[in-house]
């Protein structure tokens, strides 16, 4: 069949216009196609992000819940709690070099203020954060308070890279701080009992020491917790970790009421 250039051209221009077309519907068929997995992705994202909020929230419930810890009737008791070390003053290390001290022991005394908020206490924390504090200062923050029981917090450790040495301890003085309704030993004789119970660090020993400053210079009953030794890296990797700062925690809590109750049958005593 024959075709003139009119009708050829207008041929070509109809095939131009067709396929500019198909390749529009193309481009916006793709960036609809984009947008849409873009929405999917972010869709999982945030579904990830969620899951993760909700795991962490069941993690924070099962080791910690408040109903546990309410406790009344102490409205009148002042206890001052003391984060060993702090700031400048470092205290021990694990042997790697990675752990610190002072954060080990601030992280317990955290979680043990969350437990002793659901109580009538009237709680004194020496610090709350990462700053230096002088041992003196920390025993006239207790003695101005006129406190009834003193608590220090801190983790041990051997300087005998060999040593075995693993556990709790308490630390008392046996010269101050002892009164009628209770004495130094009996009070770390408690605490290093309820911690054991608490925790998987096993009770080393309850030891006398009036070398001490914390514990020569308070006017109340006093005891040094420790907690674990970090040289051993048993005991480090459960003082580091979450279920067993809050089990220590959870330990010198129960050692706190424990006395506090004792203390109060003995005054109704007289």
């Amino acid at each position: 069949m024959y075709m003139s250039n009119n009708g050829r051209v207008k041929v070509v221009i109809e095939s131009c216009i067709l396929l500019i077309a198909l390749v529009v519907v193309s481009c916006l068929y793709t960036a609809e196609l984009s947008k849409s997995r873009n929405v999917l992705k972010e869709e999982n994202k945030n579904g990830v992000v969620h899951e993760e909020k909700k795991q962490s929230k069941t993690v924070k419930n099962a080791l910690f819940d408040k109903d546990d810890y309410k406790a009344e009737g102490f409205k009148n008791i002042t206890v001052v709690v003391d984060a060993g070390h702090g700031g400048k003053d470092e205290g021990a290390r694990s042997n790697n070099r990675r752990y610190r001290e002072k954060d080990c022991n601030l992280a317990m005394v955290k979680k043990l203020k969350q437990m002793l908020d659901q109580t009538d206490i009237n709680v004194i924390y020496t610090r709350l954060e990462d700053r230096y504090i002088t041992k003196k200062r920390r025993t006239v923050i207790a003695n101005m308070k006129k406190a009834d029981l003193f608590i220090s917090i801190h983790c041990n450790a051997s300087d005998n890279i060999h040593s075995r040495a693993s556990g709790i301890e308490t630390l008392y003085a046996k010269r101050k701080g002892d009164n009628r309704l209770m004495t130094n030993r009996r009070f770390a004789h408690i605490l290093l009992d309820t911690v054991e119970a608490s925790s998987l660090n096993k009770a080393r020993k309850c030891i006398r020491r009036e070398d001490l400053f914390v514990l020569r210079h308070t006017d109340m009953p006093a005891v040094i917790v420790e907690t674990g030794y970090m040289s051993n890296r048993k005991d480090m990797s459960y003082i580091n970790s979450q279920k067993g700062q809050y089990e220590i925690a959870d330990g010198i809590y129960k050692g706190i009421i424990k006395t506090l109750k004792e203390m109060s049958r003995r005054k109704k005593r007289g």
